[in-house]
């Protein structure tokens, strides 16, 4: 075999692997899909001035929002982000220029009421593991959205009683 054919052969075979490798760990729960364009948070808040995390990724524009607030006062911190593979994410603030590389597990669950679960490591803001519901998607892929999605979640979970 000649070192063009070899050089072929072995990108053929790397790619296989790497195909397969893929298919092993998508099957093995967390998914970048499951990841972006819904609203994750941290509780149910117990009133209006109980403070909560929240975080969201949109889906179709590589930018995301770390928040905590309550009905009343909040802070928050935007950034953008690159997914890389089904288990991490790097985060850029802009604001301050940092980057941080975290990883993640988004995955279906069945939990306080909850259909989806996430848990985060290396992230900078917010907290350790995250909830979101089926209807809690965020359908366009601008802040504008992001903002609107925030708002309506926030009235959703005024209106939620307290988690048992």
């Amino acid at each position: 075999m000649n070192r063009v054919s070899k050089t072929m052969t072995a990108a053929a075979i790397a790619l296989a692997a790497v195909a397969g490798g893929h298919r092993l760990l998508s099957s093995s729960g967390s998914d970048p899909k499951t990841l972006v364009g819904r609203v994750w948070v941290e509780r149910i808040p117990k009133d209006d001035t109980d403070q909560v995390d929240l975080v969201a990724l949109l889906a179709d524009e590589p930018i995301g929002i770390f928040r905590r607030a309550s009905q009343y006062e909040g802070s928050f911190a935007l950034f953008r982000y690159e997914l890389r593979g089904n288990d991490k994410v790097q985060l850029l603030f802009p604001q301050d220029r940092s980057r941080h590389e975290v990883a993640f597990d988004a995955r279906p669950c069945d939990v306080k009421g909850f259909d989806y679960c996430l848990d985060l490591s290396g992230a900078p803001r917010g907290a350790a593991r995250y909830y979101s519901r089926k209807e809690w998607e965020i359908e366009g892929s601008d802040r504008l959205e992001l903002e609107s999605a925030m708002r309506e979640l926030g009235e959703e979970l005024l209106a939620s009683p307290p988690a048992p």
